[in-house]
């Protein structure tokens, strides 16, 4: 099942971020029981201070990692300074990656109208009105990426306040990543704010296999107990 239906049809979705492209972790977030997970080319992650190659160097491996996986496997092709070309793009739908995951204000429009399911992300820069424009334009899910990294804080009353503007501004699902600190006994107050899915990432993983299973489990555990309620 694509993510976009598995959100569509659940209360609550998980995604696992990878810290790295990695088959290994990519197991591990399948194994912890993962919905979808999220693999990166072409930019500097934040969170795990990681620095992904370009698509070409890694497309073996990204291959590799769809094969291993019997789950969505979603792409951030780029950032602000370079970013998969029209022709990669191609290439990528035919792999069968299942969604594209980025900044709004950095996804040329030829990714835009690629057909591949759109996660569009945005900041606390937008305004109200420009997030609920996204209700007219042709994405799918919003990356609610509201709150600066920090591995050792944690979201506050002020953080689901800024989570629920953005869920009451759309009719399209909200996923709210891990910048901070969400703990598994959190999960519940996003779900009760509307937000449809969470992404946990390098902030809470870790980047060892056996660690981030384990952690992805915890949180499988309470997305379990919202959607059978």
């Amino acid at each position: 099942m694509r993510l976009i239906d598995k959100i569509k049809t659940n209360n609550m979705s998980l995604i696992v971020s990878l810290p790295k492209n990695d088959i290994d972790l990519a197991k591990a977030a399948l194994n912890g029981g993962a919905d979808a997970i999220k693999v990166h080319t072409n930019v500097w992650h934040r969170a795990s201070n990681n620095v992904f190659p370009p698509f070409l160097e890694q497309i073996e491996l990204l291959k590799k990692i769809i094969d291993s996986v019997s789950i969505p496997v979603g792409l951030v092709p780029g950032g602000e300074n370079s970013c998969v070309t029209e022709n990669e793009i191609k290439t990528i739908k035919s792999m069968g990656f299942d969604f594209i995951s980025m900044f709004v204000h950095h996804m040329p429009l030829y990714i835009y109208k690629s057909g591949i399911t759109i996660m569009a992300t945005i900041t606390n820069d937008y305004t109200i009105d420009d997030i609920k424009a996204l209700d007219d334009l042709n994405v799918d899910i919003i990356e609610a990426d509201m709150i600066k990294d920090d591995k050792k804080d944690i979201i506050r009353l002020y953080d689901l306040m800024r989570y629920k503007k953005v869920v009451k501004a759309l009719d399209k699902p909200v996923c709210v990543p891990t910048q901070r600190i969400i703990n598994q006994n959190d999960v519940i107050d996003l779900h009760n704010i509307g937000v449809k899915c969470l992404m946990i990432g390098a902030i809470v993983t870790g980047d060892i296999p056996g660690e981030l299973e384990n952690i992805t489990k915890s949180y499988r555990k309470e997305i379990d107990i919202i959607n059978r309620c």
